[in-house]
């Protein structure tokens, strides 16, 4: 064939302004399919298989692919469950069973693996996984927090840990209003159920933030050091034109906050507030950074606590194995924004988002959307972080067939050119 090739090549006529002209429409060709594919690969519609397949997935935080930590709705009320593994399931809160999830307000993975919760009032479970524990079963501690202080449900929990001792940051609800409270420090041996109430025993819990300045608080997430970021709103009623009282106006508020890890108060270092919209998560960069998504405007929160505003909104935000956060549209939504850095990249779908997104999260490398349609059926998407590129996309086929064929065509005309000037040599 080789041959074939080389000798049609090397023939002087006006073949050869037809062989040019066929490569030349092949290029053309090839650019246009690649660029046609540029769709996102990956995506995969259905939970694959896990547990809560057909339920409506409230909140879940992801170990791995297949290892979650879910609060569902089911025919009972609502459940809190472990899955580890594709066969391993674990209920920690049943409505069946007479304790219903229905008051779960956070779901947080630390960093041992562990995931903690609070049911009640001055209280966090922690659930020790299976591979923390000797026996290789799944475990819970309870942890009764100092009510010396005051009385407080608690809203969100974060972690931050300097590689010996690990502190947390809640978010509390207490005195008719909300708050921020700090507890810590904790050491080594807290992974295990066996060993989590030494690695406690000198921890303390900090008194509320001295001054909330009128701020509902929603989200905290660790910083850097002895700083946190944390997110919620500001509710007022407008006086202005066509205004109306009962429905009071709702700014966005991000503020970092400042703790030394006693049983002084924490205090707000620096806050901002937004012009629009409500910030929905708090996203924690391998850089000690914090992406703080909102509705309708974003911001940025550097190590040191400067606060950079982004004019870009979503209703879903997840951060991938790459440190690129993926901002997800509502329902009919036809691409995503991803980000790295400030930079901003635009991801067309294959189709229309076909759900209103209520949770989501990160595997190992997979993207899962849970939500509801217009039906109100409970949908999930996945998006696979890894396959844009692959040979298993379109596109990444495409790049490898152009490339193969033209190598072909290229290495055989060069073969034929290297052949003549040989013959041109020898005459």
């Amino acid at each position: 064939m080789a041959k074939g090739w080389r000798g049609y090549l090397e023939e002087e006529s006006e073949y050869q302004w037809v062989a040019m002209a066929g490569f030349f429409i092949f290029i053309l060709l090839g650019a246009v399919a690649i660029q046609g594919t540029t769709n996102l690969p990956g995506v995969a519609v259905g939970a694959q298989g896990a547990s809560h397949d057909g339920a409506r997935v409230l909140n879940i935080v992801y170990a791995d692919d297949t290892s979650f930590t879910a609060q569902i709705v089911t025919p009972d009320g609502t459940d809190l469950y472990q899955q580890n593994g594709e066969s391993s399931v674990v209920e920690l809160m049943s409505s069946s069973d007479g304790s219903s999830a229905d008051d779960i307000r956070f779901i947080t993975l630390l960093e041992n693996g562990n995931v903690v919760f609070s049911p009640q009032e001055n209280t966090i479970q922690v659930v020790h996984t299976a591979q923390n524990e000797p026996a290789g079963e799944v475990l819970i501690s309870t942890i009764e927090m100092d009510n010396g202080t005051g009385e407080f449900d608690v809203h969100d929990l974060a972690e931050s840990s300097n590689g010996e001792t690990t502190s947390w940051m809640m978010v509390t609800n207490e005195n008719e209003g909300t708050s921020i409270r700090g507890f810590g420090s904790i050491t080594s041996g807290s992974s295990s159920a066996n060993t989590i109430a030494t690695s406690m025993s000198d921890s303390v819990l900090s008194y509320p933030l001295v001054n909330s300045a009128g701020v509902v608080w929603q989200k905290i997430a660790p910083l850097n050091g002895e700083l946190w970021g944390a997110s919620g709103y500001l509710s007022f009623i407008s006086t202005g034109a066509g205004a109306n009282p009962a429905s009071p106006a709702l700014l966005p508020v991000v503020a970092v906050i400042e703790w030394d890890g006693t049983q002084t108060a924490p205090s707000i270092k620096t806050i901002h507030t937004g012009d629009e919209g409500q910030v929905h998560s708090l996203i924690p960069l391998s850089d000690s950074t914090i992406f703080a998504a909102g509705t309708e405007e974003s911001t940025v929160i550097s190590s040191d606590g400067e606060l950079t505003q982004i004019n870009t909104g979503c209703v879903a935000a997840v951060v991938d194995h790459l440190d690129r956060v993926w901002l997800f549209g509502d329902i009919g939504s036809e691409s995503i924004l991803r980000m790295t850095g400030l930079e901003e990249e635009v991801v067309s779908l294959a189709r229309p988002l076909a759900f209103t997104i209520e949770a989501s999260g990160l595997g190992t490398h997979v993207i899962h959307l849970h939500g509801i349609d217009e039906m109100g059926e409970a949908k999930t998407l996945t998006i696979d972080t890894t396959a844009a590129g692959s040979i298993e996309s379109g596109r990444g086929f495409l790049n490898l067939m152009f490339l193969g064929v033209c190598t072909v065509i290229m290495s055989v005309m060069a073969w034929s050119a290297s052949g003549k000037l040989k013959r041109m040599k020898k005459i």
